[in-house]
């Protein structure tokens, strides 16, 4: 879980506008940034799971270095190169793209060679 106190604060230290739309679409990360007052509120009444309001947090932080990052160092010249994390979220729209193709890569890796496929997924009766 995302303290919310450093939470906020990383809110106040980073403009977000910047990569809130891509490609002139509003991406989700700009949509939970948006309603996260909401979003909140859904959490603390208990409408929310703790691993879906933790999600939302990393989708919306995804890139920053809030989430951690890598520095690289050059020993030859010094420049520093700082990386930041990713979330590797479903609801990311850049962590989700590369997700979604792993899987599908994965599936189709293990799938039957023919030239229908049809794959069903099901819930366990225990989860119901």
């Amino acid at each position: 879980m995302i303290d919310d106190t450093n939470y906020a604060d990383c809110l106040a230290l980073y403009n977000f506008s910047h990569v809130d739309k891509i490609k002139g679409k509003e991406s989700f990360s700009y949509i939970f940034n948006d309603n996260i007052n909401y979003i909140r509120s859904l959490y603390n009444r208990g409408k929310i799971r703790n691993v879906t309001y933790d999600t939302i947090q990393k989708t919306i932080l995804c890139g920053f270095i809030y989430l951690g990052y890598d520095l690289f160092v050059c020993p030859h010249c010094g420049n520093e190169s700082i990386v930041p994390h990713k979330c590797h979220s479903k609801l990311c729209t850049s962590c989700g793209t590369k997700e979604a193709k792993l899987r599908a890569a994965h599936i189709s890796s293990i799938a039957l060679d023919a030239r229908h496929r049809h794959i069903v997924f099901t819930i366990p009766k225990h989860y119901l």
